[in-house]
């Protein structure tokens, strides 16, 4: 009984800081968008960076057309780039640093 409880605690523990790190995005919100390079992109309320976004598996060029598939984004969510579906690997909200 003490072993198959120290596993779940250890469990838990193991995954929790995904849980907590995990950011996520109102994209309703969302007026524009920057793109930064090949696979990045920033999204903007008004004039305000409101996340960076990572999406490694599909390329991004300077005329790309980059839509939201939901409300509320957040890692591992899809974004339509070009007419294409793309993984989102990794979002930060504005608070992050470059």
């Amino acid at each position: 009984m003490k072993v198959s409880r120290l596993i779940f605690l250890g469990l838990i523990l193991l995954f929790l800081p995904n849980l907590v790190w995990a950011d996520c995005v109102d994209a309703t919100r969302v007026t524009s968008y920057y793109i930064q390079g090949a696979h990045d992109f920033i999204l903007y309320n008004r004039l305000t960076p409101a996340a960076y976004v990572n999406v490694p598996w599909c390329n991004i060029f300077s005329d790309s057309v980059i839509q939201t598939t939901t409300g509320y984004i957040c890692d591992g969510d899809k974004v339509i780039i070009d007419r294409q579906a793309c993984d989102i690997f990794s979002i930060r909200s504005s608070s992050f640093s470059q």
